[in-house]
């Protein structure tokens, strides 16, 4: 598996790449202080140039893979939240809409998993951890 990320002007798209064909991609946006994640997906049907080259002479020029339900998905969330602490990010947000929970209905809790807060139609992680009150420790 081959990774790659680009950057333009407020845009981050990062790729995960099988012999040359995207097995999984996410579209981000930079608002502000927050990473918006557009648009994550993990493709379930591909086939693929055979890696192995005895198995294309044996006539197996093609492998069928599915790199859903693999946690590939879950380490580009991973990617992502880091990427944007090391940018100084407060947080990374992922809008849910109709269409994505209707396709997927354990996608609120695909990002509860992954220790994100769902609210409505967003799921949010913050980076900054809150403010803890410490006057108690200090002197009177």
């Amino acid at each position: 598996m081959e990774f790659s990320q680009e950057r333009t002007e407020g845009l981050v798209y990062f790729k995960l790449e099988f012999y040359k064909v995207c097995a999984a991609y996410a579209n981000c946006q930079i608002e502000d202080d927050v990473l918006v994640l557009v648009d994550i997906f993990v493709e379930n049907n591909c086939v693929v140039r055979h890696p192995s080259l005895l198995m294309r002479l044996l006539g197996h020029k093609t492998l069928a893979v599915n790199f859903r339900r693999q946690g590939i998905g879950g380490q580009l969330l991973t990617t992502i939240t880091a990427y944007a602490k090391s940018k100084g990010l407060k947080r990374v947000e992922a809008r849910l809409s109709e269409k994505d929970l209707h396709t997927n209905s354990t996608l609120p809790q695909w990002y509860k998993k992954r220790g994100f807060k769902v609210r409505e139609s967003v799921a949010y992680k913050d980076l900054v951890p809150p403010s803890v009150d410490d006057s108690r420790y200090m002197p009177r």
